[in-house]
């Protein structure tokens, strides 16, 4: 199916990311304490049923920009940063970074992708939403471009950081050592790190060091290490499978948010289980993004090896579902993947590994699953001033239109 190819993308560029939904609301305060001054939340299997979540209860509007379509600017996804939208062109001849400004007009390319110390290797990117600077990975160096794409520098990665950061706000660089639930932020205007977590790092890195000789043999899925990380606003978040605490970075200060604890918990070594039944059951959080004081999880429960291997595959399966932690008063409660947008008619948001905050015009138009599945029946716009507005910008654009981008205006 055409929306597969999200999937391949998700590690190209950024993304804010929102969640999805289908049918009865259950909600667990009571498995929420405070614990040494943060809100614990733990996750147990979903309810038998469960109840959709309405955009309404999380954002105040929904607004859509047109990308400019011409042969140079051609792609199929796009993401919103600051009041810029970034995307991978794929042309004949070379993949690369372009740049379109807040009503979807072409800025520049940036950069191009090579083998040349100003070049990056990777199509992967993270933007500064306030400097517009772009940080590109190459290899164990970060590559800096200004405002316009022009090269401005190189910067060295130091051993056991992840390949480029995370997240950058205002010329500060949030990185994520490899496998530990800590945040490394580095300056970049003096390119002074600001945190240390060298004993964590090397310790982390020798158990997986002893890990990998031990199971060397038996290595089948290593995804569960993946460091789970999203922005919100001006603050940085992260965490990881094997550690419990939801970190948090505002400017230069790191602190916990949060704890989240399932119900039955795995272990390393469910890693290098070849049969994957450790994972069966048990909550594996896919992503995670913090909105209106609410940490969204877009959670899986693997009900078979056979639900597994679907979702390894990348395929449809009826095992996910959005967990919604209250960061305010401490409840949880469970609701299918799909968002229903209730606010002007428009797309229904649909999570999987990301929200889909690009919408393929072709898919739309082409693909009937998809477009059906956007669109819930019987649901009034609360926005009547805005209903039927993506409709008429929809409909006049070409099958092979660049995506149509559409922001979330989140209730503060």
């Amino acid at each position: 199916m055409k929306h597969i190819r999200y999937h391949q993308h998700i590690l190209l560029l950024f993304t804010l990311t929102l969640f999805a939904c289908g049918g009865k609301k259950s909600t667990d305060s009571a498995n929420a304490v405070s614990q040494n001054g943060l809100v614990t939340f733990h996750l147990n299997a979903p309810p038998s049923t469960v109840e959709p979540l309405l955009l309404s209860e999380l954002a105040d509007s929904v607004s859509y920009v047109a990308l400019e379509t011409t042969k140079e600017t051609l792609t199929s996804f796009a993401y919103r940063f600051g009041e810029r939208y970034y995307s991978v062109s794929v042309s004949a001849n070379e993949d690369r970074l372009i740049c379109f400004d807040k009503s979807g007009k072409y800025l520049h390319q940036i950069g191009r992708r090579g083998n040349g110390p100003e070049e990056y290797m990777w199509i992967s990117c993270r933007p500064d939403p306030i400097t517009n600077r772009a940080y590109c990975d190459s290899n164990e160096k970060t590559l800096v471009y200004d405002e316009n794409g022009k090269f401005v520098k190189s910067i060295k990665r130091e051993k056991g950081w992840d390949f480029f950061p995370k997240y950058v706000y205002n010329d500060l660089a949030y990185f994520i050592p490899t496998d530990i639930p800590a945040i490394e932020i580095v300056d970049f205007r003096t390119n002074q790190r600001l945190t240390n977590n060298k004993v964590a790092i090397e310790k982390n890195m020798t158990f997986w060091t002893e890990q990998y000789k031990k199971h060397s043999d038996r290595i089948s899925y290593s995804g569960g290490t993946e460091l789970i990380s999203k922005s919100s606003k001006d603050a940085f978040y992260c965490w990881s499978v094997f550690y419990d605490t939801v970190m948090m970075a505002k400017g230069k200060e790191v602190k916990p948010l949060c704890r989240i604890i399932p119900e039955n918990k795995y272990t390393m070594d469910d890693l290098f289980n070849k049969d994957s039944k450790a994972f069966l059951l048990q909550p594996l959080i896919i992503d995670m993004e913090v909105c209106n004081n609410k940490l969204l999880l877009f959670v899986a429960y693997f009900k078979s090896i056979d639900d597994y291997s679907a979702y390894r595959n990348q395929h449809e399966t009826n095992c996910m579902y959005l967990v919604v932690c209250d960061l305010k008063n401490g409840s949880v409660t469970y609701h299918p993947y799909y968002i229903i947008n209730d606010l002007d008619g428009g797309p229904n948001v649909m999570c999987r590994y990301n929200m889909i905050s690009n919408l393929s015009v072709e898919d739309l138009k082409n693909d009937e699953e998809i477009y059906n599945s956007y669109f819930t029946p019987n649901v009034e716009a609360k926005l009547k001033d805005q209903e039927g507005k993506f409709q008429r910008l929809f409909e006049p654009l070409a099958d092979d239109a660049n995506p149509i981008i559409r922001t979330f205006h989140w209730k503060e």
